[in-house]
């Protein structure tokens, strides 16, 4: 029983490690520190926080499927779903590209995969929550749901 429970965790252990490395190599490339082109950047919650107070412009891009987007998203934003490869936004004139976004999904996968879309829209100023929504919640970020309520 040891054996298995020491073999799952190990087997676990490396899966975690080689995603955190994987993950740090895409966002080196998602993320390039000197591009001239376009501001991109891949942010925490402190840092959202703090850029929500100093940005009144920011604009939030959930890129969820509707049923994540109706249940909770960050105030204000705007449902812009990301599926096959595209941006599939019911009002594209909802998001302004002159205007920085921010791009979330549930824990930071599809809203990394979404980042081209958003830079061929012509968006030249682009924030990727960390960890998506999840992070924002986990640290006590207020949301709101379709039906007009705010959740903790």
């Amino acid at each position: 029983m040891k054996k298995k429970l020491f073999i799952v965790l190990f087997v676990f252990g490396v899966i975690s490690v080689g995603w955190h490395l994987f993950e740090g190599r895409w966002d080196q490339s998602l993320f390039p520190k000197n591009s001239v082109e376009m501001k991109s950047k891949n942010i925490g919650v402190s840092e959202l926080r703090k850029l929500m107070r100093e940005m009144p412009e920011l604009q939030f891009a959930d890129v969820r499927p509707r049923g994540s987007y109706e249940s909770a998203h960050l105030p204000g934003a705007v449902h812009s779903p990301y599926r096959k490869g595209a941006l599939e936004m019911a009002d594209p004139a909802a998001l302004d590209p002159a205007k920085p976004v921010v791009v979330y999904c549930d824990g930071g996968y599809r809203s990394r995969i979404s980042l081209p879309a958003f830079k061929a829209a012509g968006f030249q100023e682009i924030y990727h929550l960390h960890r998506g929504i999840l992070s924002w919640r986990l640290r006590g970020g207020e949301c709101e749901s379709e039906k007009g309520g705010g959740e903790g």
